[in-house]
């Protein structure tokens, strides 16, 4: 699951931001979603720290851990740039993305026992709540 380290500049309005959060969550999962895997924002992990302007190259910086997968390697200047660009426009600030992959294992469990890892067992029900949402999206 890819975790995302963004850093807000002491001159962009932090409040705005993060009203923002779950939206750049939804970017980041667009751009990172992959036939391989596919995400949402409930797959896209946050952490939030503050810069000044001066030491970053842009306003938001977004640094994305995330999983190897063969078609992210090839297209990761392209997915960083979209992502850098949804972002942009929506904050209406300078973006730059960094898009780190690598091996890595994960599991996440529930206080309710429920457990979740790093493969695809979950994709089925993304599918399914994506289908829902064209569907309704076509009624329109």
């Amino acid at each position: 699951m890819p975790t995302c380290y963004i850093t807000i500049s002491d001159s962009a309005n932090k409040n705005r931001v993060m009203d923002k959060i779950n939206d750049i969550r939804d970017i980041v999962a667009e751009g990172m979603d992959s036939k391989s895997r596919l995400l949402d924002r409930n797959h896209i992990a946050v952490r939030i720290a503050e810069a000044p302007r001066q030491f970053m190259l842009g306003e938001i910086e977004i640094d994305i851990f995330a999983q190897f997968f063969w078609r992210r390697h090839f297209s990761r200047d392209k997915r960083a740039n979209m992502i850098s660009t949804k972002v942009s426009l929506l904050l209406g600030l300078d973006c730059a993305t960094w898009i780190n992959m690598c091996k890595v294992g994960y599991s996440r469990v529930t206080k309710s026992g429920e457990s979740f890892f790093s493969i695809k067992a979950d994709d089925k029900a993304i599918r399914r709540e994506r289908n829902k949402q064209k569907k309704r999206i076509s009624k329109i």
